[in-house]
């Protein structure tokens, strides 16, 4: 099973996580970190602690928003680690999509269905009248 972490300003990936799993029901290996009062240091190795404890696990890190302190963490920690899964710009479909698919992929097959999935998902909702 592929591990996910959610990582966001604010509540935004707790707000994630529970709003997913009211839809799909309680999920395991999946941990969330927010940014509120932490240093893009601590932040760092907050995120570092996590990847750590998965060991070998198969992880893909979702971030909230492309360019903020989150990502920029998670930037460093790919220049160190090239292989990292890391979906900036999460939304709520490419979620739900990763908890109904990660037993049957790899986080490197998912990466590609998810970012699809949540492309798919933005569009500006018109009166077909």
């Amino acid at each position: 099973m592929v591990r996910g972490i959610i990582i966001g300003h604010g509540d935004f990936a707790r707000a994630m996580l529970t709003t997913a799993e009211q839809i799909v029901g309680k999920q395991p290996d999946v941990k969330v970190i927010t940014n509120i009062g932490l240093s893009g240091e601590v932040l760092r190795e907050k995120i570092e602690q996590m990847l750590d404890q998965s060991g070998k696990q198969d992880t893909i890190i979702f971030v909230d928003l492309p360019g903020g302190s989150c990502t920029i963490s998670c930037y460093h920690l790919l220049k160190k680690a090239k292989s990292l899964n890391i979906i900036c710009g999460v939304n709520l479909p490419i979620i739900l999509e990763f908890f109904m698919l990660r037993n049957k992929h790899t986080a490197s097959e998912l990466v590609p269905i998810l970012l699809k999935k949540g492309r798919e998902n933005i569009f500006q909702l018109k009166d077909r009248t």
